[in-house]
């Protein structure tokens, strides 16, 4: 190898407000060094510069998967040095960076994705991490091969057919499954790894879905279900025609389904909810889902309704959970929720997040003020609440519009017709026109009693 080292190091002089610091390769080259970063942190503390490796300890999550990478990307660079030599190139500090820059689309575009979604693993939620993670498996799964050359407005298409008519996805969830892929292809435009980004001619569409959400109606039949453990006795059959019984999971997730309506809390915060959170009758924990790196603590008041389907007892200890088993991921809850309002007649396309809708509109419809609920809901805008307070508005235009069919108030008859009959002339049947599809009606007078036939018009 040329006169060249390569080496982790961690730049503790900097540390931004949450304790942590970057990693970095160091490149020596002819004595003279270049720092190229690396989209991984953590608190100089936990490092060991002898070893030069994370410590992998509990209190570093993914230590291992980490050492892991900074391990891959020392030797990527080390490799990147052979192969110029082996091309019998300059191995200067442009050359190197170059190859660098390009090593990653070398290989197949999930390779690619994979190799920056690692790097990016510290900086993002969990659950987008995880949600990366499944659309790069989706597009594996159809184009395992596929590089970011053969990327295109075709290709695109192609794979958007696939989502549309294979899968039968929603509009919203392909929305989703592309904007993955322009991250990526976006990335590789910008790093110029690729000339041209497909993404300018291929718009992608995204609708404004309707937040379906349940109402106090529907809250009280799916309370009452749970209260008379309806559930229990779901069973289930496998291969071998074995029936067994699946009911208590359904149970427990009726209960996680409750407890949201009546809190707003999402997923990841219901996951989160232990005893600890319990203090003075409200539950007071930090929010996981914080914007504008601000920390957020939600302050929800335990009322009735929401103690009668929590698990308080005494002796509890803080890490106990406040619920019966255990709370499921996205992918395994939404089908048994949908499950859930299919047997109760419930004909609503639901997610566990609609929970979360159906604690606004209902909060907003019993009267507690949009400020009160958008700070339960943890909404950092009251834009965000006033999306609810237009659901409530709408249902009232729409129950106030019931008004209209009284139109002899304002001296019309446009809505109704009035049969009179032929003898006595006193009116025998009002009936809102469209109503009655019959073409033809046989009456009898109550007065005269006589009896007519009447056209519907």
């Amino acid at each position: 190898m040329a006169n060249a080292t390569v080496s982790i190091y961690l730049d503790s002089s900097y540390t931004k407000k949450d304790g942590t610091s970057r990693f970095y390769i160091r490149l020596t080259l002819n004595r003279k060094s270049k720092k190229i970063p690396l989209n991984l942190f953590i608190n100089p503390d936990y490092y060991n510069a002898r070893t030069k490796k994370i410590k992998e300890i509990k209190e570093v999550p993914n230590a291992k998967g980490n050492n892991l990478y900074l391990k891959e990307k020392e030797s990527d660079v080390q490799q990147i040095i052979i192969e110029l030599e082996r091309r019998k190139q300059p191995v200067t500090f442009t050359n190197v960076l170059n190859l660098y820059d390009n090593k990653e689309a070398n290989g197949s575009f999930i390779e690619y994705a994979r190799a920056r979604l690692i790097t990016e693993r510290n900086i993002l939620k969990p659950s987008t991490y995880k949600g990366l993670l499944w659309d790069i498996e989706k597009v594996e799964r159809y184009f395992p091969n596929v590089t970011i050359y053969e990327i295109d407005v075709e290709w695109l298409e192609n794979y958007r057919n696939i989502l549309i008519e294979k899968l039968g996805n929603k509009l919203n969830t392909i929305y989703g499954n592309l904007s993955m892929i322009r991250k990526y292809v976006t990335l590789a435009y910008k790093k110029t790894i690729i000339k041209t980004n497909p993404f300018h001619n291929f718009p992608l569409e995204k609708e404004d879905g309707k937040k379906e959400h349940l109402t106090l109606e529907e809250l009280d039949i799916l309370h009452k279900y749970y209260n008379e453990k309806l559930f229990l006795d779901v069973t289930a059959h496998d291969d071998r025609g074995k029936t067994y019984l699946t009911g208590l999971k359904y149970q427990e997730t009726l209960q996680h389904i409750l407890i949201s309506c009546y809190t707003g809390l999402r997923l990841a915060d219901l996951q989160a909810l232990r005893y600890k959170h319990i203090e003075n009758g409200m539950i007071i924990m930090p929010m996981g889902k914080s914007r504008k790196n601000k920390e957020k603590t939600l302050r929800i008041p335990i009322t009735t309704r929401l103690k009668a389907v929590l698990d308080l007892n005494e002796g509890m200890k803080p890490d106990d959970k406040v619920y019966q088993g255990f709370v499921r991921n996205s992918s395994e809850i939404n089908p048994m929720l949908r499950h859930i309002m299919k047997e109760i007649g419930i004909n609503k396309y639901l997610t566990f997040h609609s929970t979360r809708h159906t604690f606004a509109v209902s909060a907003l419809t019993l009267g507690m003020s949009i400020e009160t609920v958008s700070d339960i809901m943890g909404h950092n805008d009251l834009k965000t609440t006033q999306i609810y307070a237009k659901v409530v508005d709408d249902k009232r235009i729409g129950e106030m519009s019931k008004w209209n069919k009284m139109s002899k108030l304002d001296g019309r008859n446009d809505c109704f017709d009035q049969v009179v009959c032929p003898e006595c002339n006193n009116p025998v049947l009002t009936f809102e026109k469209g109503v009655i599809k019959l073409k033809k009606l046989t009456l009898e007078c109550q007065f005269c009693t006589t009896n007519f036939s009447y056209k519907v018009n």
